[in-house]
């Protein structure tokens, strides 16, 4: 069975493809195609949205589409088609999904300007245009399994839908677990990157996360998909350092 199981897991590996990621910049191995990707994230999407209703404020969520959209625009991923949407929490967080689903709590978003809701929605744009979340999921062996299989039944058998249905709640349970700090200091620069692109004021991020830290620690536990991102503190310091410091690059 072992045998059995890596041999599986080589063919899966036969399929990937070394590429150049410019939002990282560096070379990597991705093994799950950006149409599975988007699959995996529209399931694990609808899955939150059972759980978690959407925000019934209809300026609110149009605010957050325009800047979304103009975050979008200035991706360094242009092959996902983003998504963005306003849930009714009023815990001050939000979250990305493969393929480009991005949330925010409306808590959040009612309390940040256009500039910050710029960074914070750029922030997460980030994690999608690093392929936070695929890398995540693919370095999980027993998933990329589960996966293949799906994938090999898909199309030709009606398990195939089932199998990435599966998928899609382990999904939601890795992302669950949020990102490394390396990770979440990349999203922190891309998300002032692109919020700059986009005509925002990238300064902006700073007050963001200070909102976001004074949040903490507030209201009812938070829903574990939701957990706030850890690390305020040396984010917002190292973040300074890109948008503030004498050292800091020009976006």
């Amino acid at each position: 069975m072992k045998k059995f199981l890596v041999f599986s897991f080589c063919l899966f590996l036969s399929g990937c493809a070394t590429i150049y990621n410019p939002a990282t910049q560096r070379k990597e191995i991705i093994l799950i195609d950006d149409k599975t990707e988007v699959s995996l994230g529209k399931n694990v999407s609808q899955q939150l949205v059972r759980e978690q209703p959407l925000s019934k404020d209809a300026a609110l969520k149009a605010r957050v589409e325009r800047i979304g959209r103009k975050i979008a625009a200035v991706s360094d991923r242009q092959e996902v088609p983003y998504e963005f949407y306003t849930l009714s929490d009023k815990e001050l967080n939000a979250l990305s999904l493969p393929g480009g689903f991005i949330f925010i709590n409306q808590g959040l978003a009612e309390k940040l300007t256009d500039d910050e809701l710029a960074f914070v929605l750029g922030h997460e744009a980030g994690h999608v245009a690093a392929k936070h979340a695929v890398k995540k999921v693919q370095s999980n062996m027993a998933f990329s399994l589960v996966l293949n299989t799906a994938l090999a039944a898909s199309g030709s058998d009606p398990a195939g839908a089932s199998g990435l249905a599966n998928a899609g709640s382990q999904v939601y349970n890795l992302v669950s677990l949020g990102y490394s700090r390396q990770d979440e200091y990349l999203s922190d620069k891309l998300g002032a990157k692109y919020a700059s692109k986009a005509g925002y004021d990238p300064h902006a991020s700073i007050p963001a996360l200070e909102k976001i830290r004074q949040g903490e620690g507030r209201g009812p536990k938070l829903l574990e998909y939701l957990r706030s991102h850890p690390y305020v503190d040396d984010r917002i310091e190292k973040l300074k350092k890109e948008v503030q410091g004498e050292a800091a690059q020009p976006y």
